[in-house]
C-alpha cells in the first residue's frame, strides 16, 4: 500500500514528466496506475458522476474561453497558477491523509503547485478588470473534475456533490490563528463571474474562503448562496448576511467586493470577536462577540479559492461546469496595518 501511495503521488504531482519505472512494483499495482494514467490522458474523471451529454466538449480551451468572454480580450490565455494568500506559504490544494485504520486517498481536482491542468485556477493579466495592481485569479470548479472512483472518501457523493478548488496554508494550521486568542485580519476581494448566484436554489453553496480546524467544523466561512454574498461562524452556529447582487445573465454580478475579517479565535466568550468590513463601509456589517471556537478545535488553516456543494441540486445541469469565481489581494497578516501593507504592495 505504501508503494501505491507513492505511485499516486508521483503521478498526479508530476504527470507531465517523463514515464515512472514500475519495474519495483506489484502487477496490482502497475495496473491501477496504467488505468488512471489512461483516465487521465482521456481527461475524464467525473464519469460515473455527471452524463456524457454535460462533460466538457473542449477541455484544453475551457477555462480560457471563461476568462476571454467575461474580461472581452480576444485570445487571452489564463497562465496556470495557484492563487497566493499574502503573508502566508500556500501548498498543495488538498494532499495525501492518512487515516487511523488504513490509507485515505484525496485527491481534489487541484493538487499541488505545478501548472493546473486546463486552466482551472489561474492568472488573468489585465489591470482594467482586476480589484486592484495589473492581475488577478480565475478560479473554476467543475463538476466533471471530481475524484475518480479510487478513493476512500468520494468528494463527488459529499454534501450532494461537492468540489475542491482551493490553495491552503502550507503549515498543518495557520500560525497566527493556531493558539487560543490567535488574532487575525483576513481580506479577499472577490467577484462571483458565472453560475454562482441562483436566488431560487438556495441548496447550492459557492465557498470562497474558510478557516479549517480539526475535524468536520468550520470556524469561519465565506459562502455565495441563492444571490447573495454571507459568512458563517460554526462555532456556534450563526449565518450573517453580507451583501445582494443583482444578478445578470450569467447567474453573476458585475461588481467586485471587498471583504475585510478581523477574528479572534478562542473558546472564551470575552475573548472571541468576529468582524466583517464589506468595501470602504468603515463601520462592520458584522460584530459578534463570543466563542469562535472550542476547546480542542482551536487551530484551524486558511484556504481560498473555490469550494462548490451541492452540484447535484442545479436545476441545469449544464451549470455544474463552469462556476467561476474571481478572486484578488488574498490576505491575513496580525494587525490591519500589515494586512493593508501586504494589499498595498501587491503588483508592485
Amino acid at each position: 500500500m505504501k508503494k501505491l501511495l507513492i505511485i499516486f503521488f508521483i503521478f498526479f504531482f508530476y504527470q507531465n514528466s517523463s514515464a515512472i519505472d514500475l519495474s519495483d512494483y506489484s502487477s496490482e499495482e502497475r495496473a491501477i496506475y496504467k488505468e488512471i494514467k489512461q483516465l487521465k490522458k482521456d481527461k475524464v474523471t467525473g464519469k460515473n458522476w455527471i452524463k456524457e451529454e454535460y462533460w466538457i466538449k473542449d477541455k484544453e480551451n475551457f477555462y480560457h474561453q471563461i476568462a476571454a468572454f467575461h474580461t472581452g480580450i480576444e485570445g487571452l490565455r489564463i497562465k496556470p497558477k495557484q492563487i497566493p494568500i499574502l503573508g502566508i506559504k500556500v501548498g498543495g490544494n488538498w494532499n495525501w491523509k492518512s487515516g487511523k485504520k488504513k490509507a485515505n486517498q484525496k485527491a481534489f481536482s487541484v493538487i499541488g503547485a505545478v501548472p493546473i491542468e486546463n486552466g482551472e485556477m489561474g492568472i488573468i493579466e489585465s489591470e482594467k478588470h482586476a480589484w486592484h495592481g495589473k492581475e488577478f485569479f480565475q478560479i473554476t470548479g467543475s463538476y466533471e473534475n471530481c475524484n475518480p472512483q479510487y478513493w476512500e472518501f468520494k468528494e463527488c457523493d459529499h454534501h450532494r456533490g461537492s468540489v475542491h478548488n482551493e490553495s491552503r496554508d502550507k503549515q498543518k494550521w495557520t500560525k497566527i490563528l493556531s493558539k487560543e486568542g490567535g488574532e487575525a485580519w483576513i481580506h479577499i476581494a472577490t467577484r462571483p463571474v458565472r453560475n454562482i448566484l441562483f436566488p431560487y436554489n438556495p441548496k447550492r453553496k459557492f465557498h470562497i474562503a474558510q478557516c479549517h480546524p480539526k475535524g468536520d467544523v468550520i470556524t469561519f466561512m465565506l459562502t455565495y448562496q441563492g444571490g447573495r454574498l454571507y459568512t458563517e461562524l460554526q462555532f456556534p452556529r450563526k449565518q450573517f448576511e453580507l451583501k445582494k447582487f443583482k444578478v445578470n445573465e450569467h447567474n453573476g454580478a458585475d461588481e467586485w467586493t471587498s471583504v475585510t475579517l478581523h477574528l479572534v479565535n478562542s473558546a472564551n466568550k470575552d475573548v472571541g470577536r468576529y468582524r466583517v468590513w464589506i468595501d470602504d463601509n468603515e463601520q462592520p456589517i458584522v460584530d459578534y462577540k463570543g466563542r469562535t471556537s472550542k476547546k480542542g478545535r482551536i487551530n484551524c488553516f486558511l484556504a481560498s479559492g473555490i469550494y462548490i456543494n451541492a452540484k447535484e441540486a442545479a436545476r441545469d445541469m449544464n451549470t455544474t461546469q463552469d462556476s467561476t469565481v474571481w478572486a484578488d489581494a488574498v490576505a491575513i497578516a496580525k494587525t490591519k496595518e500589515k494586512l493593508l501593507k501586504l494589499i498595498e504592495k501587491k503588483d508592485k
